[in-house]
Parts: C-alpha cells; structure tokens; sequence
C-alpha cells in the first residue's frame, strides 16, 4: 500500500512540474514576443541559448547564446514589431521539454531601410518552439522553426495564406 501511495505521489509531482513548464514556456514566449520582457530575468538560465533559422541572416549566427544577447533580442525585436497578437495553438510538455504551436501577427515598423523586403503593415507567421528546462526550472534553450511573414490581408483565418 505504502509503494502505491509513493508511486502516485510521484505522478503527481512529475505532472506538477510539467503544468509549471508549460506555465513558463508560454509566459517567456508570450514575454519575448509580446513585447513585455521584464520579467524575463526569472525565466532563463545565465546560459540560455536561442536559435531559429532567420538568425543566421539576422545576427550571421544560427544561435544567440547568454542572458544578455537573449535580452537585447527581445529589445530589438520588439523595435521592429509592434501591435502583437500572439495565439498559442497547443502546449506539449515531456520530461524538462515544452513545445508550443504558435501564430503570430504584428505590425511592422519602418525605422530603417532593410534588407527583408517587408513593408510597415500587419504581417502574420506561425511556428514551433521547443523549450529545454534545467533542474532549478529555468529555460536553457529555444529552439524554433517559423513561416516566413505574410501580409495578414493574404492570410485566412485559420492562419494560413489565401
């Protein structure tokens, strides 16, 4: 009776720690791209490294690494992207892992001539992002994989083109 009691108590701590994961997953992503990145310091490991693919055209490096170029990032972005819808399709949590189903539209700013081609009107993407946990409960890494932008007149509402 005792090693049923223990082995349910386990289970309930492990699915403890995976709602928890999945609450900080979608805060951080909601933080980032939301443009409200001051709490983003409880979130992420010193050590956190971010990669998607538009980094290496962006930065010239597949991956940001440290809480740092994370943080300045979040800035950056938010520089370029203003008005953000975020929707978040589907949350997954195994183990210290969390994958979030995304779509996302904003506006584009136009401070500068740049090299996207994309003018200042509404765009919307979608994507994926996993999320690896360390053992204190802080994000380590963010791995994603997105759309390229599209005018949001030429989406559907189901998030993809016309």
């Amino acid at each position: 009776m005792f090693t049923v009691s223990l082995l349910l108590s386990a289970c309930e701590t492990g699915n403890d720690t995976k709602q928890e994961h999945k609450r900080i997953a979608e805060q951080l992503f909601r933080s980032v791209y939301g443009g409200n990145y001051t709490g983003i310091d409880s979130l992420i490991s010193d050590s956190i490294e971010a990669s998607y693919p538009i980094f290496k055209q962006l930065f010239g490096s597949g991956t940001i690494r440290g809480r740092e170029a994370y943080k300045n990032f979040t800035i950056g972005f938010n520089k370029r992207w203003t008005d953000a819808q975020i929707n978040i399709h589907e949350t997954i949590a195994e183990d210290k892992s969390v994958v979030l189903v995304w779509s996302f539209n904003a506006k584009r700013v136009l401070s500068e001539q740049d090299s996207s081609g994309l003018g200042p009107e509404k765009y919307g993407w979608n994507g994926f992002t996993l999320y690896h946990f360390n053992e204190a409960g802080k994000i380590i890494s963010e791995t994603g994989e997105e759309s390229s932008p599209v005018p949001f007149d030429n989406l559907h509402f189901d998030g993809g083109q016309k």
